[in-house]
């Protein structure tokens, strides 16, 4: 942050290190190595062809959930694993709360920091679900039969 210092003033370092106070962040820059490693090891075609499965597989179940409204393209073509939705007459919260707490199915909700959005959308709020490499289909068939539970 400083270049020089003595007992009556300081020099500041010019920018960007002057807005670097304290010890630099190591220990995330060798997690992300890590991770970066990771990625690549599984390979970013890989991992992208199984989001792109995976996507398609939950809109398809979803489809089959009645008063079910997701939001977005309707085929995994310009779009990636996350899925916003909401279900006819159930609040959004309530939905992810009955999941996380009944099905330990833990799905976000809300605005998503995208008011303007959800104003032109007409919502206050969606369920979104986030799906990556970790996700396999047995958990969207989980997840569907939760959803059907609740809807019955």
């Amino acid at each position: 942050m400083i270049s020089d210092v003595d007992l009556y003033e300081s020099k500041w370092a010019k920018p960007p290190w002057k807005f670097e106070a304290g010890t630099p962040s190591i220990a995330d820059g060798v997690a992300l190595n890590t991770a970066i490693q990771y990625l690549e090891k599984l390979g970013m075609e890989n991992i992208q062809k199984h989001e792109e499965e995976l996507t398609k597989y939950t809109l398809n179940k979803l489809k089959t959930i009645n008063n079910i409204k997701t939001y977005g393209p309707k085929t995994t073509q310009n779009r990636s694993g996350i899925i916003s939705f909401n279900i006819k007459n159930i609040n959004h919260h309530d939905l992810a709360n009955y999941l996380n707490e009944n099905h330990n199915i833990h799905i976000r909700s809300g605005h998503h920091c995208a008011q303007p959005l959800m104003k032109k959308l007409g919502v206050k709020g969606t369920a979104r679900i986030s799906l990556y490499i970790y996700n396999i289909k047995e958990d969207i068939d989980t997840l569907h039969e939760a959803i059907l539970n609740l809807t019955k």
